[in-house]
């Protein structure tokens, strides 16, 4: 049987007796109906004890639920698991932003798929202009519980950040090893990086409709160069879970 995973954004230790946030409350309650007893894996993005003098040891810590109500729901923290599955790969998702359902699936699938960043951004066929600050820090906010999500899913125990929205000249200000634009039109192909030894890559894919020629003008002039992934064309959601997977598996952890 599966045990659910669960993030906890606070310091955690072996022995603690913790009361779990209102929002696990209701989905441990009323969704999978969780009772004492039950065991449950918590992780916080930071892991436990100090490894060196600036960094802890990845992991996650085994629970048991001591008492479950309604309302409250708390637990019992039983041993630390040093645990690292993060990529030596470090990729950063420049996603053009797409409507709901396929901007949530291209976030959802690059954390399953080990992405170490991800970076919304404003294009002119993300219809951008409809976007308020208001709009856009709620549009933040539920992006980043999406990638939130996935971490719990995909086993993960560091945090995947999702950065607040920037226009296409901002990416500019993001370096890397290799810079990398998804371009139907291109002559280059992924395959002829394969000898590359990248330790970090910037990946920017456009939204439905792509990018235009001023946006890939701005890329270009940053840098980046235009790939293709082969002769058909992708939607933007499928781009993004073709382009990490060659990506992890020319130079990161998928075998």
């Amino acid at each position: 049987m599966r045990v659910s995973r669960f993030f906890i954004d606070a310091p955690l230790t072996p022995a603690q007796h913790i009361t779990l946030p209102p929002n696990l409350v209701n989905y441990i309650v009323n969704v999978l109906r969780l009772n004492s007893g039950d065991d449950i894996v918590l992780f916080n993005g930071k892991g436990y004890g100090k490894e060196s003098a600036d960094r802890e040891k990845p992991g996650e810590f085994t629970a048991s639920l001591t008492e479950v109500k309604k309302r409250s729901v708390s637990a019992i923290i039983n041993h630390f698991v040093e645990k690292n599955i993060e990529s030596p790969l470090k990729i950063h998702l420049f996603q053009g932003i797409s409507r709901a359902e396929r901007m949530d699936f291209s976030i959802q699938k690059a954390v399953e798929l080990g992405v170490h960043s991800i970076t919304p951004v404003l294009t002119q066929r993300s219809n951008s202009g409809k976007f308020n600050h208001q709009r856009l820090e709620k549009k933040h906010q539920h992006w980043q519980g999406v990638a939130l999500s996935a971490c719990e899913q995909s086993g993960r125990t560091r945090l995947v950040r999702v950065n607040p929205p920037i226009q296409v000249q901002q990416i500019s200000d993001y370096t890397a090893d290799i810079n990398l634009l998804l371009a139907p039109d291109a002559s280059n192909k992924l395959c002829d990086l394969k000898h590359s030894t990248p330790e970090s890559v910037n990946v920017f894919i456009g939204p439905e409709g792509g990018l235009n020629s001023t946006e890939i003008e701005l890329a270009i002039d940053a840098q980046y160069k235009k790939m293709k992934l082969g002769p058909r064309i992708l939607r933007t959601e499928t781009a993004g879970l073709a382009v990490l997977s060659v990506l992890q598996y020319l130079w990161g952890d998928l075998t």
